[in-house]
């Protein structure tokens, strides 16, 4: 990681991160498959750490805030990561980690509503969509608004609208059952 704070990945060689992590290009290789394989497990070992007990209705805005906080603290890795030829490993992390927390928090938002499985998924990848891009824009202009005040828009765009989107369903589907 500690290269990509001062170059992008396209800059960065195997010989050079094993250099600086005193081993050999194979021992590399015997754990990765290639630099952007390295990027990825970066990627999944730090959400998974940042995530772990935010995953639910009432604590998934945290873990977000977390995850941004994250970026911010390491905001040269994440902007070259952004500026890199395979900056498609930060918004795969981005979807990755956002996709499964929303639908959790979908799931338990529809207990006793009328919705399919289709549209619980369709509803979360909405909002991991949308989630995924302003991250990514917020990447992309350099990270220069505090992640709180990007975690707390987010909150204030998405609470309770989730809901409010599965009773829509919800009555939709209803109205359809009954012929309205």
């Amino acid at each position: 990681m500690n290269k990509l704070e001062h170059q992008t990945l396209d800059r960065v060689t195997v010989t050079d991160i094993a250099h600086d992590c005193g081993t050999t290009r194979q021992a590399f290789y015997y754990h990765f498959d290639d630099i952007y394989d390295l990027l990825e497990w970066i990627y999944l070992q730090e959400s998974a750490k940042l995530l772990e007990d935010n995953r639910d209705i009432r604590t998934w805005q945290h873990g977000q805030r977390l995850i941004l906080d994250w970026m911010q603290s390491h905001r040269n890795f994440v902007v070259n990561t952004y500026r890199s030829i395979k900056r498609e490993y930060l918004e795969n992390f981005l979807t990755d980690w956002l996709n499964p927390l929303l639908l959790e928090v979908v799931e338990t938002q529809s207990d006793g509503l009328y919705v399919s499985a289709e549209e619980r998924h369709f509803l979360a990848r909405f909002y991991t969509l949308a989630l995924v891009a302003t991250s990514m824009d917020w990447v992309s202009e350099g990270m220069v608004e505090p992640a709180e005040v990007q975690a707390l828009r987010v909150e204030i765009l998405i609470k309770d609208n989730i809901r409010n989107a599965l009773e829509r369903y919800d009555a939709t589907r209803r109205r359809a059952t009954r012929g309205d």
